[in-house]
């Protein structure tokens, strides 16, 4: 595993480090035209089982945008910013901003709600912009 890949997939104290790591590997991998469910030993480290196992099933591959961004496109300038997480127990949420850096011209930000849940001791990503997943 790359050093990407390591940045995604190592352990973060933290929801908003957590997300951010994810997104930055997430995008990463997009925008080099890559496969990001070809690194399931990622995703199985940075969401939950629930929605892991959804990924991998055949309703993901109906979907009709990209989940984690929860649109079709992407802006290849995107930086990844989060807010500070409500934690409740084992359950978190945060909102995690795709935005160009300030002077960067952008098409488009996005702002996505994301849910997180507490498995085996780190934080995890359950869901995306409160998502019904379907299997």
């Amino acid at each position: 595993m790359g050093s990407a890949g390591a940045t995604a997939a190592k352990a973060a104290d933290t929801p908003e480090q957590t997300a951010k790591n994810f997104y930055q590997w997430y995008l990463k991998e997009i925008n080099a035209n890559k496969s990001p469910r070809d690194k399931k030993d990622i995703f199985q480290k940075s969401v939950s089982k629930r929605l892991s196992k959804w990924i991998y099933s055949p309703a993901y591959e109906e979907y009709g945008a990209d989940y984690f961004i929860d649109a079709q496109d992407l802006d290849e300038n995107w930086q990844v910013t989060t807010t500070k997480a409500v934690i409740k127990g084992n359950n978190a949420t945060l909102k995690v901003l795709l935005a160009a850096p300030k002077g960067k011209k952008s098409l488009f930000k996005q702002t996505l709600r994301i849910k997180m849940v507490k498995e085996g001791g780190a934080w995890k990503i359950d869901s995306v912009n409160n998502r019904e997943l379907s299997a």
